[in-house]
């Protein structure tokens, strides 16, 4: 299956690909064009040119965000105080697809949000499809057992890279993705990996499922979303289980 990843999945949709909205949190963080401005930068790196921003999970809120998702669509949501977990799980039909992001390199405190109140308590109570966590791409093998050990069996690697001028993305989270996915394959193989990171053509995304991923995230490719379209034909297999979950 083939994911659009948040905030692109707010406003593209393709018809073999689910769309992931938000990152949503409890509370609205009003800024977003003003931050995109403001920060967004597309910038050489040693590892080919990248992404930069500094956007914040500048967003609507949880209650808006429900009302613009569908429930074949997944909702991302973040945690900033400690009860939020509880507060969203409240807010949120079981029914839903979500999708727990825990790393955003962009706020000005950074906690381990899998240590908040309730994180363990969404994969019993979720009967969506999807109830994934999306990783930092740094994350130690101990937090992807702490994840595994707490009942989820989806993990998104990974989200943008930390640095102190804002989160990078695309092709420099290559490497990280790639270790993310031998691990967790060989330590816990019947969880799934949704991967992403620099997926802009369709051997990028092969390339991930040859080293064992389930799934793919794209991200940085829609902001051409014209060449969102040619990566949804990678590989027959994956093309073929996308035809049968379409999403109108």
């Amino acid at each position: 299956m083939f994911f659009i990843s948040a905030p692109f999945g707010n406003y593209l949709k393709f018809k073999n690909a689910i769309s992931v909205t938000g990152t949503w949190t409890v509370n609205p963080r009003p800024g977003l064009a003003k931050q995109i401005i403001k920060t967004l930068r597309y910038i050489k790196t040693d590892a080919g040119w990248s992404w930069r921003n500094k956007i914040g999970l500048r967003n609507a809120g949880l209650n808006e965000g429900m009302l613009r998702t569908s429930y074949n669509n997944v909702l991302s949501v973040a945690a900033l105080e400690s009860l939020d977990w509880h507060k969203i799980k409240l807010a949120i039909s079981p029914d839903r697809n979500i999708e727990l992001n825990i790393s955003c390199p962009n706020l000005d405190t950074h906690q381990d949000t899998t240590s908040f109140e309730g994180f363990d308590r969404f994969p019993n109570h979720m009967r969506g499809k999807w109830c994934i966590v999306k990783i930092p791409p740094t994350s130690s093998n101990k937090l992807v057992d702490k994840i595994v050990d707490a009942g989820y069996n989806t993990i998104h690697a990974s989200n943008t890279l930390a640095t102190d001028k804002g989160g990078l993305s695309g092709y420099i989270l290559t490497s990280y993705t790639l270790q993310l996915i031998r691990y967790i394959k060989k330590t816990h193989p019947h969880v799934e990996v949704i991967a992403g990171g620099g997926v802009t053509k369709k051997w990028h995304a092969e390339y991930y499922l040859d080293e064992g991923a389930d799934h793919i995230s794209i991200g940085s490719a829609c902001f051409t979303p014209w060449k969102v379209k040619p990566i949804l034909s990678a590989t027959k297999t994956i093309q073929d289980e996308a035809e049968i979950n379409i999403i109108s």
